[in-house]
């Protein structure tokens, strides 16, 4: 990406402002090395965007460049460049756009640095909690995720229910009785020579064996009283949970989800719910503008928190999201820290928030005069400028992001995280094919408490 070329003066300009707005301190106002800032992240998977633009605002703000090195699709694959890179010295990034679940391990393996101050009061705490290991702060939020339930809205009025359901047996009856009217009227337009409906089906949700299945079976674990800040799987309420949650998540499969679920990743399902064909999906916040974009005309929907677990009515979610952090290899770290505070201050996470993220700030789903003003141009200038039509970007409700995002848990802090996170898949996915019997959450608690310690191999 080429920078906008400044004069020197209006560069550091532009760093005074930016150093102003991200709360540093005087000592902290250092000018960034020379040379191209690199930061390596995933794809933009907000249709708007939004990220890039606020780098590319950066840049014509303080006249630097920064270079996006764009990595694999895959979380995994992701996560074994940056640690190869890391580890070898050879990556020469400056930034890392890091998935939560990773902090520990890339802290242990030297692959970061400690974030040089500390974090301000405005992030939420569950939040700023995902960037801390060993005492120490090793980056800065950038977007977080909470799951959501996405719902037909029209199939489930048609019935007279016009909220979503409250707990996981009434998302079961409802998911069986709009599926079934809906095909049944499918099939009666087919013998009357009309075109027939693809098949509808209860929901879907992402268990191909990947970081989705573990994420959706530690939600199922928990609706089923488990404690998500347990230390381990292997007591016997936690191996109940866990028992109850898998045994779950294959009664969903059997009974309201196609045998296809067991290969869906976030796109897919998404792709299933958009094309009509469930009635339920279990996604992020991300994945609501396509959805709203590609839903056939005619139909609607809505995100609602998860449903609610009997025993005390929390609606808990995985917490997901990214966090921004100064490679451990970094020859630009003032740069990188610049870059990261303007990334992460309270006017670009409304950004986000506006353009399809959760953001990691409480002060981004304030409203009026409190609520921090986007910098970037409004969504139909940028839209005009480049020829094409614009409008807002289609968002769930900022409060039921809010209130789901307060009610999140993050996957367990381990160094050992990710072997964990393959031994869970591993069982989870060899019970859902049939090849495993319910005393699997015995030998799966003790496996995953293994993996958490590090002495466990998937």
């Amino acid at each position: 990406m080429t920078a906008t070329r400044t004069t020197v003066g209006a560069a550091l300009a532009g760093l005074a402002l930016l150093t102003a707005v991200s709360g540093c301190t005087p000592a902290d106002r250092t000018v960034p090395e020379k040379g191209a800032i690199v930061l390596a992240t995933g794809s933009d998977l907000s249709s708007s965007g939004v990220r890039q633009d606020l780098i590319r605002a950066w840049e014509k703000r303080t006249g630097h460049t920064v270079r996006i090195v764009k990595l694999p699709d895959t979380a995994d694959g992701q996560r074994s460049q940056l640690l190869a890179a890391g580890q070898s010295g050879n990556g020469g990034y400056d930034v890392l756009n890091l998935d939560v679940a990773w902090t520990a391990e890339f802290a242990e393996a030297g692959v970061i640095r400690p974030w040089p101050a500390s974090l301000d009061g405005d992030f939420l705490g569950s939040v700023a909690k995902t960037v801390e290991y060993d005492g120490k702060v090793w980056g800065v939020p950038f977007n977080t995720d909470a799951g959501l339930l996405y719902y037909r809205k029209d199939l489930l009025d048609a019935h007279g229910h016009h909220r979503p359901p409250a707990n996981w047996g009434e998302l079961k009856a409802w998911a069986l009785q709009a599926a079934d009217a809906y095909n049944r009227r499918s099939d009666q337009d087919a013998r009357a020579g009309k075109q027939k409906r693809p098949r509808m089906y209860g929901m879907v949700a992402q268990l191909r064996p990947y970081e989705g299945l573990t994420v959706n079976t530690l939600e199922s674990a928990w609706a089923n009283g488990g404690d998500p800040y347990a230390t381990g799987f292997a007591k016997g309420e936690q191996v109940g949970a866990l028992q109850l949650g898998i045994a779950d998540l294959k009664d969903r499969l059997g009974t309201l989800m196609p045998h296809e679920a067991v290969t869906m990743d976030e796109t897919e399902s998404r792709r299933w719910f958009a094309d009509g064909r469930a009635v339920f999906m279990r996604n992020w916040p991300v994945e609501y503008a396509s959805v709203a974009e590609k839903l056939t005309a005619g139909t609607t929907f809505d995100v609602a928190q998860l449903p609610a677990r009997p025993a005390d009515g929390r609606r808990l979610s995985v917490l997901g999201g990214q966090n921004l952090a100064i490679s451990a290899g970094s020859e630009r770290p003032a740069g990188a820290r610049a870059l990261i505070e303007a990334l992460t201050d309270p006017g670009s996470e409304r950004c986000l928030l506006e353009r399809g993220f959760a953001a990691t700030r409480d002060s981004a789903y304030r409203e009026g005069a409190e609520a921090p003003r986007c910098p970037l141009p409004p969504v139909d200038a940028e839209h005009a400028e480049h020829g094409a039509r614009g409008g807002p970007e289609p968002r769930p409700d900022p409060r039921t992001l809010h209130e789901a995002l307060m009610a999140a848990a993050p996957r367990p802090r381990s160094a050992h995280y990710q072997t964990f996170s393959k031994v869970l898949q591993l069982g989870v996915a060899a019970y859902l094919d049939g090849s495993g019997g319910t005393a699997i959450a015995d030998r799966l608690a003790r496996q995953a408490d293994d993996a958490l310690g590090g002495r466990g191999t998937p």
